[in-house]
């Protein structure tokens, strides 16, 4: 197995915590990892390299006793700045990740972070991972859906990056039943799970109050839940629309979920439970692609990086995940 692992912003944690899981060996034996993105920082590491140069090498994964980096690099557009190289090296890696799995030289992405502002000036114009992986595959930025997962909760959201005030404006059934779906989909496909049961959490404090605090609950939410429980009865099922925080109070005092999984209506809503629970070992994951696609969940982390501190648990945890998901989807 093949992992096309994107090394992020060269400026930025991702090649130190690449270097920490292979030099540690904490991989699985049947699991190769091909490095995608800048040389230069591997080269700042000092660490062995085995370049990659085209597609008939990349079929056969070197096999070597010590440690090294096994890397596709990432050409460096002269014509730009020193931020816009980093951006255009970031998303080249991206870009290339996904035409390998597409390929099926490799078996799925895992990626390292990028900053959103530097892919800009280095020609991507997306905000973010999801938006442009949405777009090699040939999909628009609404039909896929961001999860956080951990040993302990497993969060889909129905709407990202986008001010808090815009959340009531763009939340609507099509997005929610998408985000249902997806996530039902990924807990049978991804986890193994025959019939998931997934929570679905209310929007407004309270689950509105019956009108109360705002009406998105006996408007959209549950309307729709209801629809979903009486064409998939047999593939999922739904409980909500709950107050979220007495929702994710049961984590907080069990430790472990009731639920496969948790569909929340805006970023924060999920999120803050989640890496509250194991921020170090909390994997980002795409729901809706055709290709599988894990990341870390934490930035760039440009003030510590070099100072070789930063932790690679999340790393591990994503590339542990993307492994499994692909035995499983084989299976």
């Amino acid at each position: 197995m093949i992992l096309a692992v994107t090394v992020g912003d060269p400026a930025g944690v991702g090649p130190e915590i690449i270097w920490k899981v292979i030099r540690t060996n904490k991989t699985r034996k049947d699991v190769s990892l091909l490095c995608i993105g800048a040389k230069k920082p591997f080269e700042k590491l000092k660490v062995p390299i085995v370049e990659a140069s085209d597609e008939p090498i990349l079929r056969d994964c070197p096999k070597r006793s010590e440690p090294f980096v096994w890397l596709l690099s990432a050409p460096a557009e002269r014509s730009l700045n020193k931020a816009a190289i980093a951006g255009f090296q970031s998303g080249w890696a991206i870009e290339k990740a996904v035409q390998l799995v597409q390929k099926k030289i490799a078996d799925a992405i895992v990626t390292a972070p990028i900053s959103k502002e530097r892919l800009q000036l280095g020609g991507y114009n997306f905000p973010g991972h999801t938006e442009l992986l949405a777009h090699l595959c040939g999909k628009n930025s609404n039909e896929v859906t961001m999860m956080l997962a951990n040993s302990k909760l497993r969060v889909a959201l129905v709407t990202t990056h986008t001010a808090l005030s815009n959340v009531p404006k763009i939340l609507d059934r099509k997005n929610l039943r998408r985000t249902i779906i997806q996530t039902a989909d990924a807990l049978t496909d991804f986890w193994g799970i025959k019939k998931p049961k997934i929570a679905v959490a209310a929007l407004n404090p309270h689950a509105g109050e019956n009108g109360l605090f705002g009406n998105e609950e006996k408007r959209l939410i549950k309307p729709e839940m209801d629809y979903l429980t009486r064409k998939f009865s047999k593939k999922f099922s739904l409980a909500g629309p709950l107050p979220s925080d007495t929702l994710f109070c049961q984590h907080l005092t069990d430790g472990r979920s009731p639920y496969d999984a948790v569909v929340c209506m805006y970023h924060d809503q999920g999120l803050i439970p989640v890496k509250l629970l194991d921020f170090q070992r909390t994997v980002n994951i795409t729901l809706g692609l055709p290709i599988i696609r894990t990341s870390v969940d934490h930035g760039v982390a440009f003030d510590i990086a070099g100072k070789g501190v930063a932790d690679p648990s999340s790393l591990e945890a994503a590339i542990e995940l993307a492994s499994r998901f692909v035995r499983n989807r084989k299976r």
